[in-house]
């Protein structure tokens, strides 16, 4: 679940699970026999040789069940299941990691899976696109920005801006970042899912955190084949469409890098 090396700029990776929803790939997608799976809300930890602890997202919170008549219909068209010791800074805490002591949270885009942890950190900046900031500051449930898990208070926010140079991405993404300006994370444009969206990936481990540009790799040649009901969740299918694709040719292009969804598993991770 986890990689270490002392001599890279990012010297340790660590992905934890933090809740999880329920669905039916049978509805989701025409043609499909029932497969009620489960979909983790993965968190990123990143310890940076300069920058200290990092996170990418912060999962799922009790709070997804607390947002009023909201939660009943999010619950009830995505069901999810989270404890108290689910959540983010808990796991942390678990392995020794003081909440207190992360001092950047990278945030993909602002569903509940997301961003349900932000209310347990202080102290920290906030880093993600002008899109995704946006949705936060409107604070709209139908954009499923969850008014109960934005940040309480004043916080320090960085809104990324795209790189200049070439990258391995550039042929396939509109708009890639380098995070810190040390080339230790690269940000990297997916829209479709929600506007804005951002993956990132770590050049060092050759790992490319893809959010949820889709729900899993053997997942990517249903998308075509999705229903109605599951498009709308899209903020632009068609834009979901073009990402999933260019996620497919980026892969064919460059086998030797390592592509882990947001609800895709661990697996991924350890093969």
């Amino acid at each position: 679940m986890s990689m270490e090396n002392g001599g890279k700029k990012i010297t340790k990776i660590k992905l934890y699970a933090c809740g999880y929803c329920q669905n039916d790939l049978g509805i989701v997608f025409h043609g499909h026999q029932k497969d009620i799976r489960k979909f983790p809300a993965l968190v990123v930890y990143l310890n940076h040789k300069k920058y200290g602890n990092i996170l990418f997202d912060t999962g799922y919170s009790e709070l997804v069940y607390q947002n009023g008549f909201v939660s009943k219909i999010y619950n009830t068209l995505n069901k999810t299941f989270v404890e108290s010791d689910d959540v983010i800074d808990v796991k942390l805490k678990n392995d020794g990691i003081s909440p207190d002591s992360v001092k950047y949270i990278i945030i993909s885009h602002a569903h509940p899976d997301h961003i349900g942890g932000l209310n347990r950190f202080s102290g920290y900046r906030l880093i993600t696109t002008k899109e995704v900031l946006a949705k936060m500051k409107a604070k709209k449930t139908l954009s499923l920005t969850f008014k109960n898990m934005l940040p309480h208070g004043k916080i320090r926010v960085k809104t990324v801006e795209p790189t200049g140079e070439k990258t391995i991405f550039s042929e396939f993404f509109s708009e890639v970042y380098d995070i810190f300006g040390d080339g230790s994370v690269m940000g990297v444009r997916l829209d479709g899912h929600a506007d804005g969206q951002m993956g990132i990936y770590i050049p060092e481990y050759k790992l490319f955190f893809a959010a949820d540009a889709c729900w899993g790799k053997d997942i990517l040649e249903e998308v075509p084949k999705m229903n109605p009901l599951p498009r709308l969740i899209q903020d632009d299918f068609e834009k979901y469409s073009r990402t999933v694709t260019a996620i497919q040719r980026f892969s064919s292009a460059n086998p030797d890098i390592k592509i882990i969804y947001s609800h895709g598993g661990m697996e991924a991770f350890n093969s």
